[in-house]
């Protein structure tokens, strides 16, 4: 049974330090506390009054003040087959995200999906198997022929009656079923296994929290995928409602080509210039030309715009970095005598951007994705739309505005960052209403 994610401790620790979050016990690997964006919020009203993950960074320290009372969180989300994945859930530190509620492949269903992939797969080839078989039992009068056969006598006596009911009922019809049947338990058998050896790559929650202050500008861009499509003059004019279709139908529902040719009028010139087309009749091309500009008609295409999918949306963040103290040049650039506990800001971004490579070598696993929350005096900013895990896609850093200057000790005076990220969930209409 799912559990809620663990009550976070006391005050988060001064910006761009590091602190344990939760008891260090190795849970139960099936019995992970699972929970959602909307129900960490409820728990945790406030990122910079609680402590959830293992690094916390801010820009600028003040943030969430008088001066910036907006401000925007990202939370990476690693996959749990990494090495960190596996720390953070060993150490007790990390629980997995609930994706369930994103209209996207949730890794917790992984062998169910793969099983049935592997079946419609496995029951193609074996259909496909299963009818060459049925073909050859029927062509032979119901006897398999090749190496270790035997024709008639003996132990053949089941098969023969087994022959006569393929060849009564349907050799390569019967073929394909079984086969498909055979086929399609096999396949769905190599799928769930290959699941199990690819294993689970969920999200896990607890890694770092970054916590800045709202650009000048909050874009959201949406869009949806539309296709133009042609219906052709005769069936656009059907579907328009300008004809009828007991004008060139026939009994059976067929087109009457001479019904429609002797008709006269438009339809016998529309019925001409398809049987034209159809018959392959040389030169026509030519003379459908010819007739075009003389007649100055062409066919009505009848053109719609159909819907295919809605695509993705992407968000832009700009942030110029400006450290004015030591512990804000840290939280951006981090601490270079102790980077693996002090990343900062950029690194961070840019440790989640990338894959990791697996221990053979073989395989790139994803990277991490991230949630990110909008806040406002400490609560979240419902009337921005919410936003589903994204990717980081594009990531640029530039040093300096007009020139490269450091502090004496040689960190950059100034940096700039320009990110942009993908949502990986196709939104739908339940999901808009629902904030996003």
């Amino acid at each position: 049974m799912a559990t809620p994610a663990p009550p976070p401790p006391a005050q988060t620790p001064a910006p761009g330090s590091t602190a344990p979050a939760g008891p260090a016990k190795a849970p139960d690997p099936k019995k992970y506390s699972r929970f959602n964006r909307d129900k960490f919020i409820s728990q945790n009203a406030d990122p910079l009054q609680t402590n959830n993950t293992v690094v916390n960074l801010r820009y600028p320290t003040d943030v969430g003040s008088q001066e910036f009372p907006h401000y925007v969180v990202f939370y990476p989300l690693v996959r749990e087959g990494t090495d960190l994945g596996q720390k953070l859930l060993n150490s007790g530190k990390g629980v997995i995200f609930d994706q369930s509620d994103q209209n996207r492949a949730d890794p917790e269903n992984g062998a169910a999906a793969a099983g049935t992939a592997g079946a419609i797969i496995g029951a193609t080839l074996g259909a496909a198997a299963g009818a060459n078989i049925g073909a050859n039992l029927l062509k032979n009068g119901g006897q398999m022929t090749g190496k270790g056969t035997t024709p008639t006598g003996g132990s053949m006596g089941v098969r023969a009656q087994l022959s006569k009911i393929f060849v009564e009922k349907g050799a390569a019809a019967l073929g394909t079923v079984a086969g498909g049947l055979v086929g399609g338990a096999i396949g769905g058998a190599t799928g769930v296994g290959m699941s199990s050896v690819a294993g689970e790559q969920r999200l896990v929650f607890g890694d770092a929290e970054i916590v800045l202050h709202v650009t000048d500008r909050v874009t959201h861009g949406y869009s949806a995928n539309w296709e133009t499509a042609d219906l052709g003059g005769l069936v656009g004019a059907v579907a328009s409602g300008k004809m009828s279709a007991d004008s060139f139908m026939d009994s059976g529902g067929g087109i009457d080509f001479e019904k429609l040719s002797t008709g006269g009028g438009e339809l016998g010139d529309y019925a001409l210039r398809k049987l034209g087309k159809v018959a392959g009749i040389a030169g026509f091309d030519s003379l459908d030309n010819v007739i075009q500009a003389t007649s100055k008609k062409v066919e009505n295409p009848y053109k719609e715009q159909l819907f295919r999918s809605m695509g993705f949306r992407k968000f832009g963040f700009d942030y110029r970095f400006s450290p004015r103290t030591e512990s804000e040049a840290i939280a951006v650039f981090g601490d270079p005598d102790n980077r693996k506990e002090q990343p900062g800001i950029i690194e961070t971004f840019l440790k989640h951007m990338h894959p990791t490579r697996s221990q053979t070598g073989l395989f790139l696993t994803y990277p991490s994705e991230f949630l990110i929350i909008y806040y406002h005096r400490g609560v979240e900013n419902v009337f921005v739309r919410k936003i589903s895990n994204c990717a980081l896609t594009d990531m640029t850093v530039d040093y300096g505005a007009e020139g490269f200057t450091t502090f004496a000790n040689g960190c950059p005076t100034e940096a700039t960052i320009r990110m942009q990220f993908t949502e990986l969930e196709t939104l739908t209409t339940d999901r808009i209403i629902g904030g996003f």
